[in-house]
């Protein structure tokens, strides 16, 4: 599943999209063994396709929840991504024309892309997360001991 827009019905008029996708259908490779970003729930979508002379402007919003660890505390949490003003412009013509597959062209490729871009390299839970807390441990008695014996042998090496 792919999010297209019909060429031939954007030269008659304006043309709205609305609808969501799933992580698969955007194509996004996320959950690998070492990755902070995990999972993606389903991209809601709003977008207006407008056509001037040649290129194709397509705006609106873009809104994604991804589960994710933090880097410093290694806590699942949840990351919203909200895109309120994403666009975008496809030039239909000339060297950087994009593709046109029958009368439809595939917007998916680009929404992928700067949806990636927008996801954090290092997410965190919160601002002010201090990461993992260590806590110092006590010896129990019986290292304490031990070290008493290495004592007794250093005294009688300063005896000699």
């Amino acid at each position: 599943m792919t999010i297209q827009i019909h060429i031939d019905q954007l030269k008659e008029q304006d043309v709205h999209l609305d609808g969501e996708i799933d992580a698969e259908g955007l194509g996004l490779d996320l959950g690998a063994k070492h990755d902070l970003v995990r999972s993606a729930a389903t991209l809601l979508y709003q977008l207006d396709a407008l056509r001037t002379d040649d290129p194709v402007f397509v705006h609106g919003s873009l809104k994604m929840t991804f589960q994710c660890e933090c880097a410093r505390c290694v806590k699942p949490f949840v990351f919203n991504m909200d895109i309120p003003e994403w666009s975008c412009i496809l030039p239909l013509e000339g060297d950087e024309a994009i593709e046109v597959i029958g009368e439809y062209v595939d917007l998916t490729p680009w929404i992928r892309e700067d949806i990636l871009l927008g996801l954090p390299h290092h997410p965190l839970c919160d601002e002010s997360c201090r990461g993992l807390v260590f806590k110092q441990e006590t010896l129990p008695a019986e290292d304490v001991e031990e070290t008493n014996r290495w004592s007794a042998l250093d005294q009688w090496k300063q005896q000699r």
